[in-house]
C-alpha cells in the first residue's frame, strides 16, 4: 500500500500492510510562517517519512475588539476570512499540499472556538465563562462560525482534514454543564461544516483529566487524547468507547524524545500488541519537543513498519 491507501484502509477498519505512524512539533519561530514554514514542513515530512503530514497552525486567533470584561464578549468582530490572519495560513496549506502533489493525507490545525477565544482574550475565557457565560456564549458562537467558514476554506486550499484540537474539556476546569452548554456546541458547529468533506479529520482532545465520554459524538475520522496522562482513558478502552480510529499510544515527553533506538522501537510494538492493528496510527499524547532529534520520530515510525501485524491477527 502507499501511505494513502493506508490511512484509507485504518479509517475504513481493514487490516493495513503496516500500522501507519505520524508525529510533529512546532517548528522553530524562524520557520513558523510564510515560505520558511512550507519549508520546514516539507523538510521535516521527507527526514521522518510520516503516514501523514499534519500542517502546524502558527497563526494565532485574531479578532477586531478588545476583550477586557465578560460583557466585551457580546461585541466581538472575528477577522474577515480575506484578512491577512486567514490567509497566511490557507497559503501555507496550498504550498505544501501542491508540493506534495498527493503522496500523503494531510490535515490542517484548527484550533477550537475556546483556544481561539483565550488566543484573542489573553487567556480570560475560563475567568470570563464563570463570570459570565451567556455574555461568552454569544462570543465564541462568532468565533464558530468564523472557524467553520475558515475549515473549509483549508479543504479548498488542499488540505484533506483538520486537526480539531478541542481545548477546555478538563474536569477540574469547568463543570460538566459549563462545558455541555458553551464549549461543547460551538466545536460541533466547526465539525459539522467538514464531517462530509474531510476524509482525515481528527479530533484532538487536549490535556489530562478530560471527560472523553462527552467526546463521543463529535464528527471526526479519527481521535487522540493524552493517554499517558495518569487520568486519562488508555488507547485501548479509548478505541472501545470511540468506536473508531484512534490516534496516539507515546509520551510526547518521554522515550520518544529521551530513549534509545531499541527503546523506541519496544514502545512502538507494545502499543500495536496491546491495541491491535486495526483502526491504530501511532504517534504522541500531543505536539513534541521542538528540539527533538527528527531521527528519532523516523525509528518509530519505522519500528511501526516493522511490526509483523499479519502473525498477530493469525
Amino acid at each position: 500500500m502507499n501511505k494513502i491507501e493506508r490511512i484509507r484502509a485504518v479509517l475504513a477498519g481493514e487490516l493495513p500492510d503496516r500500522v501507519p505512524a505520524s508525529f510533529w512539533f512546532h517548528f522553530p519561530p524562524d520557520q513558523a510562517h510564510g515560505k520558511e514554514s512550507v519549508a520546514a514542513h516539507l523538510n521535516y515530512y521527507r527526514q521522518a517519512n510520516p503516514d501523514f503530514l499534519k500542517i502546524m497552525n502558527e497563526h494565532p486567533y485574531r479578532v477586531e475588539t478588545h476583550i477586557k470584561n465578560p460583557v466585551d464578549w457580546r461585541k466581538l468582530k472575528p477577522a474577515p476570512l480575506k484578512s491577512e490572519f486567514f490567509q497566511a495560513q490557507l497559503d501555507e496549506i496550498k504550498m505544501i499540499t501542491d508540493e506534495l502533489q498527493g503522496e500523503c493525507l494531510t490535515a490542517t490545525t484548527i484550533f477550537n472556538p475556546f483556544s481561539s477565544g483565550n488566543h484573542a482574550s489573553n487567556r480570560l475565557v475560563t475567568e470570563h465563562l464563570k463570570a459570565d457565560p451567556e455574555s461568552v456564549n454569544i462570543g465564541l458562537g462568532t468565533i464558530a462560525e468564523s472557524l467553520a467558514e475558515f475549515a473549509t476554506a483549508c479543504l479548498e486550499a488542499g488540505a484533506d482534514g483538520i486537526y480539531y484540537s478541542a481545548q477546555g474539556g478538563e474536569a477540574d476546569r469547568l463543570s460538566e454543564q459549563v462545558f455541555l452548554n458553551f464549549i461543547k456546541p460551538h466545536d460541533l458547529t466547526v465539525l459539522e461544516a467538514v464531517k462530509d468533506k474531510g476524509e482525515l479529520n481528527i479530533v484532538h482532545i487536549c490535556r489530562d483529566n478530560v471527560r472523553l465520554h462527552l467526546y463521543t459524538n463529535y464528527p471526526g475520522h479519527v481521535f487522540n487524547w493524552a493517554v499517558t496522562a495518569p487520568v486519562n482513558l488508555s488507547l485501548k478502552a479509548g478505541k472501545k468507547l470511540f468506536k473508531s480510529t484512534v490516534l496516539g499510544g507515546m509520551d510526547n515527553r518521554g522515550v520518544l524524545a529521551n530513549g534509545s533506538p531499541e527503546e523506541i522501537q519496544s514502545a512502538v510494538h507494545k502499543i500495536i500488541r496491546t491495541v491491535g492493528p486495526k483502526n491504530l496510527i501511532i504517534g504522541a499524547d500531543c505536539t513534541l519537543p521542538t528540539e527533538i532529534n527528527v531521527e528519532n520520530i523516523r525509528l518509530a515510525i519505522d519500528a511501526a513498519a516493522a511490526y509483523p501485524i499479519q502473525e498477530q491477527e493469525a
